[in-house]
């Protein structure tokens, strides 16, 4: 049995433009060499090249790494510009336990990992729910924060605690300085991809600058071709004074043929094979669309120094409409090698109402100093989805020569649905030095409200949920470069986007972590023991013979140990290495379905990744440079009944640049050594394969004004 992600279900089951330039399906060009982005300082942080020294995303804080009882990776640009990744599943390679989404997904549904559990995408400290558009788009990102385990104290907005942690995107803002950089990247697959950032300063007060990026390519599987586009201008007002104002818009949109992955049978398992560029369905069908548009205020005021506060909201929506003609299986259900095949239509549109507000305040009692930060959230997403399915005819799909013509589907697979999906809290954080003990508290009291109407099936459905959040945790200098911490969290979440048999209840998540942490010159790092369990998840009904609606009676765990290093030399090397053991299983059977014990489908048990720079350029950045980077992880299965599981693998990435006047050649080789591997598509009912991208070839011109 198959849980059913009612949003998902736009994925499952089918799976204001300033400039559209066509896409790659398989990767998104990587970001540009720009000399001045690559330099600037990173916003709310503290860092020199790969070494990060302090952020502000675990806290809300400018904290130190060392001083945060809490396991943070952090992937800076000069990071990202080495590496040239293509994705974002690529930049979290740098992180230990992290899973990104399959290249070739529709951006209807996130379906990112960390410790083996869901992620969410936020940009800035809010929530990108559904992360729709071109989710991959890079030009206008600075650095990657990825935060581990749930964070409901600080982050409890969207539809509550995130579960497996945050992967917070920290935008590009507006700089003092002038400077303009263009780019054009051609690669595999006939890509074509321009982007640009430019920035400006409008007064002495106003500054101004504007990203964008845009793609079109083929793929090697067979059908499809991507199009897509992301822009992100940005206005801050009050520069250099104690009240400053910085409003952002983002605008984005994809669109490419629909795609499935693959069966398990005649990939994984089975007696015959599948082409492994098979595109599942009528090769005329119309392309799925997803597009978001967001504003985002941002309002910082310094009363003296020794208090502060930040205010934020953001508006976005997001429409989606995924077409596809889709098998339902993993095996055959038409014959030998045949599978029945489904016209599917899902429409949607979601609505997102951001704010959060909070004060912080650095106090000192004795010889004891406090930053204690008090603030206040709220976020409401306003739902609506159909879902529309007829049956189409059968095919063998190892000789797939006749396509049955898909049409517009008029049968309700699942009845409409409104939902309205609120919380709201209050939370109260106190960190303290004493000595050589760093501490943390605090407290939220989370609200949720879910309201679900469904005219078709004569539904209303209501539940409100009020809880108090503990986090606490403790840091202990062993010596002045290697410190020892502890923590413990708790979450909860509204189940969203799903169809149930009956109102859920919430979802429930706690955390405990502890670690040792160095810093140590030219190393740093951080190891860490986890422990994440999460009760009222949902899972098929039983009693629902189409499978299409859930209960929430899941119990599941993820424990596991992580290593994350960094070295920089004084020289031109620079290394970053990490390595994740993770037991993700269920901890009660599902009613009919798997049983306690089964590993959590996408989840492989061990995972790791390094990559090697050489940079002899000068402080100027002329010259050239050159990287090479591993990524491997073993064996994971694709469906929670543990049938099937692909095979590890292993991949190589190499990239270099030349760069002189201004002017940058760069180079990026995916999948050096061409492999072939598969990766889980588990969010496709009961799971599928998706083939690795084979190797792609990538160049990028950039200029610099």
């Amino acid at each position: 049995m198959t849980m059913f992600h009612h949003s998902t279900a736009k994925a499952l089951l089918a799976g204001t433009a300033l400039w559209a330039c066509p896409l790659w399906a398989q990767e998104d060009p990587p970001i540009p060499l720009d000399g001045i982005s690559v330099y600037a300082a990173d916003e709310g942080a503290e860092i020199d090249g790969y070494h990060s020294l302090a952020i502000s995303s675990a806290t809300r804080t400018s904290t130190p790494l060392r001083a945060t009882p809490q396991s943070v990776q952090v992937i800076p640009s000069r990071m990202l510009a080495d590496q040239l990744p293509a994705r974002l599943a690529e930049v979290l390679y740098n992180a230990s336990g992290a899973q990104g989404s399959v290249a070739l997904q529709t951006p209807a549904f996130e379906s990112t990992l960390l410790r083996g559990f869901p992620a969410e995408i936020y940009s800035d400290g809010i929530t990108n729910y559904i992360n729709a558009g071109d989710a991959n788009a890079l030009a206008g990102i600075e650095r990657v924060d990825v935060l581990k385990g749930p964070n409901a104290i600080l982050y409890g907005g969207g539809t509550g605690t995130p579960l497996g942690g945050i992967v917070n995107l920290v935008t590009k803002k507006p700089q003092p300085d002038r400077f303009a950089t263009a780019a054009l990247t051609l690669g595999s697959e006939a890509l074509i991809a321009p982007s640009f950032d430019v920035n400006a300063r409008l007064g002495q007060t106003a500054l101004f600058r504007m990203t964008g990026s845009a793609a079109r390519a083929g793929a090697q599987t067979d059908v499809l071709e991507t199009r897509r586009y992301a822009f992100s201008p940005a206005l801050t007002l009050g520069y250099g004074g104690a009240t400053q104002l910085t409003v952002q818009g983002y605008l984005s949109r994809w669109q490419q043929q629909e795609y499935q992955g693959l069966p398990a049978t005649g990939t994984v398992t089975g007696g015959f094979a599948l082409d492994r560029d098979l595109f599942i369905g009528d090769p005329d069908i119309p392309e799925s669309t997803t597009s978001t548009r967001k504003l985002t205020f941002t309002l910082d005021h310094r009363f003296n120094e020794t208090w502060s506060a930040r205010g934020q909201f953001r508006i976005g929506r997001t429409k989606v409409e995924q077409i596809t003609q889709i098998i339902l299986s993993n095996v055959p259900d038409a014959g030998d090698s045949r599978w029945s095949l489904y016209n599917s239509y899902v429409p949607g549109e979601q609505t997102e109402y951001n704010f959060n507000a909070s004060v912080e305040g650095h106090l000192s009692t004795g010889a004891v100093d406090h930053t204690l930060l008090l603030g206040v959230d709220y976020a409401r997403i306003k739902d609506y989805s159909l879902m529309y399915m007829d049956y189409a005819g059968s095919v063998d799909l190892t000789d797939p020569f006749a396509w049955p013509a898909w049409t517009m589907p008029a049968s309700l697979a699942m009845g409409e649905g409104h939902g309205r999906y609120s919380t709201a809290g209050a939370y109260a954080q106190l960190q303290s030095d004493v000595g050589a003990w760093h501490l943390l508290g605090g407290v939220r009291f989370g609200y949720l409200q879910t309201v679900y109407e469904s005219e078709g099936y004569g539904r209303r459905d209501s539940l409100q949920q009020a809880r108090l959040l503990p986090r606490v945790g403790a840091v202990w200098d062993l010596a002045p470069q290697v410190s020892a911490f502890a923590s413990y969290s708790e979450g909860m979440k509204a189940n969203a986007f799903y169809f149930y048999s009956d109102m859920p209840e919430p979802e429930y998540s706690r955390q405990a972590e502890l670690g040792v942490k160095f810093d140590q010159g030219a190393w740093s790092g951080s190891v860490a023991a986890f422990q994440i369990q999460r009760r009222n998840v949902p899972v098929t009904d039983p009693d629902d013979p189409l499978m299409l609606s859930s209960i929430t009676e899941g119990q599941q765990r993820s424990r596991g140990v992580e290593a994350d290093l960094v070295w920089q030399s004084e020289g031109p090397w620079r290394l970053v290495a990490n390595y994740a053991y993770a037991a993700a299983v269920l901890t009660a059977d599902i009613p009919n379905g798997a049983r306690a014990g089964s590993s959590l489908a996408g989840v492989p048990r061990h995972s790791g990744g390094l990559w090697l720079t050489y940079d002899p350029r000068d402080p100027a950045g002329e010259g050239w440079q050159a990287g090479v980077g591993l990524y491997a992880a073993s064996s994971a299965y694709i469906d929670l009944e543990n049938l099937y599981k692909t095979g590890g693998y292993a991949t190589v990435n190499a990239s270099g640049s030349y760069t002189r006047n201004g002017m940058t050649y760069a180079l990026a080789i995916k999948n050096l050594l061409n492999r072939d591997y598969d990766l889980p598509f588990w969010k496709y009912l009961d799971g599928r394969v998706a083939p690795g991208p084979e190797r792609q070839v990538l160049l990028t011109i950039s200029k610099t004004f």
